[in-house]
């Protein structure tokens, strides 16, 4: 009864109609978990650090002095990787490693192989897409998967193009908080419209037949919890020794720059951008240059930037969208 119910689930999860309708509420289902869990934490998180913490601490020691800006800096970097990104991080985590776990993602890959192929690509670039979410390093040493040289280099073309976890903190932190999910989930349509045409552009450029995907389906199961626990945790150590250690520094050096009057440097040359061009904040610059380094950085250093983490009180929802589609296709990391 079981190996029937399972053979039933599987001609639903990939039925030629049906099945690419459940991986659109899938995805829509796993980014409102996201942003749900995610808003909901951010918010009293960071009010309580900047009430408790925060503001105690540059009445203390005077906003402009040296001191004040290193111990600011530093409070800030902690602050912004404790309620900004670690509020959307571990939902991602969480997300990412409960489709996986049960079974789901390589029926989703089955599901878009078509669709790769009408790209001019094979549908093993269904695997290092999907990782890009998460990390494009990664997603980019999947490639090694593919045999062709042509369809490992588009791949990791587009590969680069997908918004990553960082990415993403900016597109829910900032877009997703302020404007609501269905303008933050625009973004991602905007996105993968901009893959499509480039991907389309670039296969056409260098065409080259394409065989069929031969893919090894698992069964569907439910998570072990201590295996996606560990999964989990494995992924969050990264977030937390290599991520979050580069906020604080990064932010410190921010309150450097800015007390010594460096800040005015980085935003002149970038102004032509940013001002001229994107009408964001002249200040808007240095957070962008640094993002370069670790795309958490973008919004992190953004708020710091502009003196407030209420960004809703110092940008327009026009500079917000703008911002972050600027980001999602901003140098990567």
């Amino acid at each position: 009864a079981e190996i029937g119910l399972a053979h039933k689930m599987d001609d639903l999860l990939m039925h030629p109609y049906f099945g690419y309708l459940i991986a659109a509420g899938a995805l829509y289902l796993f980014f409102m978990f996201v942003f749900t869990f995610g808003s909901a934490l951010q918010e009293p998180l960071l009010t309580g650090f900047n009430q408790y913490i925060i503001e105690p601490s540059a009445a203390y020691l005077g906003k402009n002095t040296l001191t004040g800006k290193l111990v600011n800096g530093l409070l800030q970097g902690i602050a912004g990787g404790l309620t900004v990104n670690l509020p959307y991080v571990l939902p991602l985590l969480i997300g990412l490693a409960f489709l996986e776990d049960t079974g789901y993602l390589p029926r989703a890959a089955f599901m878009l192989d078509t669709f790769m192929h009408r790209m001019g690509l094979h549908g093993k670039a269904v695997f290092p897409m999907l990782l890009g979410y998460g990390c494009s390093v990664p997603a980019i040493m999947a490639t090694r998967i593919m045999e062709s040289k042509r369809d490992r280099a588009i791949t990791s073309s587009l590969v680069l193009l997908i918004p990553c976890s960082g990415r993403t903190i900016v597109i829910l932190g900032l877009v997703g908080y302020y404007m609501g999910i269905n303008a933050a989930l625009s973004i991602y349509l905007l996105d993968l419209l901009v893959i499509i045409i480039v991907g389309l552009i670039i296969s056409h450029l260098k065409p080259e037949v394409t065989p069929g995907m031969i893919l090894e389906i698992p069964e569907l199961r439910w998570p072990v919890p201590k295996i996606m626990l560990l999964k989990i945790w494995l992924r969050l150590k990264e977030f937390l020794i290599v991520a979050w250690p580069l906020l604080i520094i990064s932010s410190v050096i921010l309150s450097l720059m800015d007390f010594y009057g460096f800040n005015d440097v980085f935003d002149t040359v970038m102004a032509p951008l940013t001002s001229t061009l994107l009408g964001l904040p002249i200040s808007a610059g240095t957070p962008l240059i640094l993002s370069i380094l670790r795309k958490e950085l973008a919004l992190i250093m953004l708020s710091e930037a502009l003196g407030t983490w209420n960004l809703s009180d110092v940008l327009t929802e026009t500079q917000m969208f703008t911002f972050a589609v600027f980001t999602t296709f901003f140098i990567p990391c």
